[in-house]
């Protein structure tokens, strides 16, 4: 029986390991299905925001978790390149899927190395129109 204080509390933990265990194995089993190209629709399909795989790999680091995460995501790129090349899905929404699933970005940082950029303002005084007559 849980604490009597968190009977009714909604934000009470309730992952334990073999939970988690359940979940990954369910979600490896939906990755492997054609339909699924992107991880957010496992998560979705299970009921979990796609959020918890990784809050899963955070809580339990030893359980071999971040594997199955990348085993999850390799099987619904796969899916996405085959949906995408067999005309099932449309070209951009591939792309989009693969570049969320991978956290790809458009533009890469290839000036300011991730430091903070520092902006001068300069101010410009037309002389020409100082009239000291």
């Amino acid at each position: 029986m849980a604490y009597k204080g968190l009977e009714n509390n909604k934000n009470a933990e309730k992952w334990t390991i073999e939970e988690a265990e359940k979940f990954f194995d369910l979600a490896v089993q939906f990755s492997n299905k054609l339909e699924y190209d992107f991880i957010g629709e496992v998560a979705k399909d299970l009921k979990q925001d796609k959020g918890v795989f990784d809050y899963l790999i955070e809580k339990f680091p030893d359980n071999g978790f971040k594997r199955l995460k990348t085993r999850i995501k390799n099987n619904c790129e796969a899916n996405c390149f085959r949906n995408g090349k067999n005309g099932i899905i449309i070209p951009s929404l591939a792309i989009m899927n693969l570049k969320s699933n991978h956290g790809w970005t458009d533009r890469v940082d290839t000036t300011t190395k991730g430091k903070e950029i520092t902006s001068v303002t300069r101010t410009i005084i037309d002389e020409s129109t100082n009239q000291d007559s």
